[in-house]
Formats: C-alpha cells, structure tokens, sequence
C-alpha cells in the first residue's frame, strides 16, 4: 500500500488545507494524474499521484489543514487489504498522521481535564461546605474543575486549588492587590527575584486588554484560511520591525499614453511599463534592491520583481526573475503569465519566493494613491495610483495632463531619504521620456 503525503511546497510553508479530491475512493489512478489541492500560505496548488493504483482510501477529507509529510490516502491494488485500523469512513482530521511519526512512538494523549460543571444560570456546582470553604480561602468556583458526581466541586477540589494559588511566589503586597483587583496569580508572570510576582506585575496584568469579546448577535465569523493567517503575520512582522518611510512623486503619463497607442506589436499595460522602468532604475540604484540581514546589507545582482495580484482569498506575489535582462515584450508576457497562474492557482513555490523589490497597483479600483506595507524581506514597495487628468502648470502655462501618482514605502535602516528621492526622480524621468 503505498502513502500519498502532503508535500512540502517550500521553506515557509508547515501546514496545507487540502481544497478538493479531483478523484474518489475506488477510482484507478496514475503516477502524475493530479490527485487534489491544497491551499498554503501562498496560493492554491494541484498535487499529483505520487502512486500509480486504486485510490483505496481518503484520510484527510477536504476542508482539513494539516501539517506537510502527513499522510492523506492510500493507493494499492484492487484487492489489497487496508492497514489494520484503517477503514470504513474517512477518519477525523485528528486522525492524520505525519508521516515522520510512526505508530509505536506516538504517545498516548493525555485524559482531558475535566471541566468545572456549571447550572443553567452559570452558577458552579458545589457543595455548601465547598462553597463556605472557596469563601474562605477566596477560590473562583468557577475556575475550579469539579470531581463529584455530575462534575460537582467538592472541598476536596477547594483544597487543591487554594494549595496551587498559594503555591504562586508573590510578595504580600502584591497578594493584597491581586485580592483587591480580582487578579488571578497563577496567570500572572513574576519578575521579582526567582520569578516573585511583584505589585508592578499584578498592576500589569490587571491593565492587559481584556479576552476578545463574544461575537455580536447576527456577526458572521469567518475561520482564517493559511494564506490570511501568513499575511497577518507577515504584514505585522514588516511593520513593527522595519521602520517606514514614505517618498510621493508626481508622473506625467502622457509619454506612456503615446507609446501605447502608437505600439502595435505587442499589448502592454501601464503597469508593465511601471515594472520596466521600476526594473531599469534599480540598476542604476542597486542600494534599492537590497535587504536588511541583521549584521549586513546585502545588495543583490538580481533584480526579481514581486507583483501583488488581489485574489479572493488573499494576497499573492508572484516574482518575475531577472526583470533586469528582459526586454519590454518579454516583462509584459512574464507579467501575463504569472497573474494567469496566480489567479488559476497553478502558481509553483519558486513563482513566489525570491523578490527584492515589488510593485503593488491599486490604480484599477480608482485608488489615486496610497502607502503599501513593506513585503519582506524587500526594503522597498512601489504603490501605483491611477491616471487621472489633472490641470497642472507648464512652463507658465496651464494644461491638462494623465498625472499617476507613486508612492515608495521603504525600510530606513538600508535606504537613506535621499536614495529613495533620487530614485524615484529616475524613475519618474523614465516614465516621462517614454525610455520603454
């Protein structure tokens, strides 16, 4: 019987949600034939048979993430008898197992604890000298987990957990604030000698935001996907680590405009020529197309441009690699291809690793400009607005111009202000010449 696994679709990618089965249990299937998709942190990819065979058995139904190498089905003859505890319907995702992990070294799981058993008005139950005794020794019923019949707290239950509180190193000021407060100490973290928790500690904890509120009558809560739980991730990691800046200039596009129009070869948006240009001036600043590696700055030879294309489910950036070596024609198909790729999710790890500078548009939802966060572990993002006429002044005189807007996010700890102004004065003079 052999085991089909969840492959590992890159370094950053730990666990996958299995989307579809394109196939069923008892089809035949070949090595190669696509089997299912997943959804990672980066996009949705079909994963081929790895076994040629009967598909024998689905282990992981989808909708189910789990951790790469698991084993998620079974192909072998027609005839071939399914591992021992193996059968019948699909089993729990729970039940998954990663490959890595064989059967013997699994430990057992703990019993879970139980839990403190409540009325229907919320209120603990206990027994009256349980309660007379969690008053005495101020003991949340609540907290407590009961093992009397029906899960009913008994004194027993108050003992054990007046014995853990007391256990909790603290000062006796801290005790009487903790009391004051209505602050549990075991929850609270000591920094006092040997881990004491002081007043300072309970104050802290007493001031920490409260536990996310229940969800609002008629709210409809929608559970994270991989891929929003790595952008809020990422997103947060970039901002709070990487100190942004912003530099805006003003392009006139009228050059572009003219060259589109009079280009009869080959259709090219104003976003390839945003991505030619961007390409072409990180040549001449390669302290742009650099990153932040703790000890170093490290400026790379390559220029592979990230380009954020908005799907349903998130945010994807594939890379267009040495953009630097591509002419106009070829920029616009790479572009074409990836954004193909992307929103069909046939994207491959290798389409969406690697960039050392992006370039994010939100110029077709009539956005005239904006501020993009930093895709790590570029230094730079490029934010494109529309094209919008706009009256301007030239050379005294007034006129109506296609003016878009760029904004440049950068990282100051590897871009200094006046880096970032002259390259977007470079990028702004290519733009305008019409040097495509």
């Amino acid at each position: 019987m052999h085991e089909i696994l969840l492959p590992k679709m890159g370094n950053s990618v730990e666990d996958a949600e299995i989307v579809k089965w394109f196939k069923s249990e008892g089809d035949t299937v070949q090595e190669g034939d696509p089997l299912f998709s997943i959804q990672t942190d980066k996009a949705e990819v079909e994963c081929e048979c790895t076994a040629g065979g009967v598909l024998r058995k689905i282990l992981v139904p989808a909708g189910v993430e789990v951790p790469v190498l698991t084993v998620v089905a079974l192909v072998g003859a027609a005839d071939e008898a399914l591992p021992e505890g193996v059968g019948g319907a699909a089993p729990a995702p729970a039940s998954a197992v990663p490959a890595a992990q064989s059967a013997p070294a699994a430990a057992a799981a703990p019993a879970a604890a139980p839990a403190a058993a409540v009325t229907a008005g919320g209120v603990a139950k206990a027994s009256p000298r349980a309660r007379k005794l969690a008053e005495e020794k101020g003991v949340d019923l609540g907290a407590v987990a009961g093992t009397g019949p029906g899960g009913r707290v008994l004194s027993e239950d108050v003992e054990a957990a007046a014995a853990a509180l007391g256990s909790v190193k603290a000062t006796p000021v801290a005790r009487r604030v903790a009391e004051n407060a209505g602050v549990d100490l075991r929850g609270v973290s000591g920094t006092g000698i040997g881990g004491k928790v002081t007043k300072d500690d309970v104050l802290q904890a007493k001031a920490a935001p409260a536990a996310a509120p229940a969800p609002a009558p008629g709210a409809q809560r929608a559970p994270l996907t991989p891929m929003r739980r790595i952008i809020a991730q990422r997103m947060c990691e970039s901002k709070f680590a990487a100190p942004h800046y912003y530099v805006t200039v003003e392009v006139d596009m009228l050059a572009a405009k003219q060259f589109r129009a009079g280009n009869k070869a080959f259709k090219a948006s104003f976003n390839d020529l945003v991505l030619f240009a961007a390409a072409k001036a990180l040549r001449e600043f390669p302290q742009v197309n650099a990153r932040w590696c703790g000890d170093a700055i490290e400026q790379v030879p390559d220029v592979n441009l990230g380009v954020a294309v908005a799907l349903p489910t998130g945010l994807i950036v594939p890379v267009i690699r040495q953009a630097q070596l591509l002419s106009l024609e070829g920029l616009c198909a790479a572009a074409k291809s990836l954004a193909t790729k992307a929103q069909t999710g046939k994207l491959l790890p290798d389409d969406y690793t690697g960039n050392t500078f992006t370039v994010s548009n939100l110029g077709a939802y009539g956005v005239d400009q904006f501020t993009a966060i930093i895709n790590q572990p570029d230094s730079a993002i490029l934010a494109v607005g529309q094209i919008k006429d706009r009256v301007v002044a030239i050379d005294g005189g007034i006129h109506i111009r296609p003016i878009m807007k760029l904004t440049l996010s950068s990282d100051h700890r590897v871009i200094d202000g006046s880096v970032a102004a002259q390259f977007m004065g470079r990028l702004k003079a290519l733009l305008e010449e019409g040097a495509f």
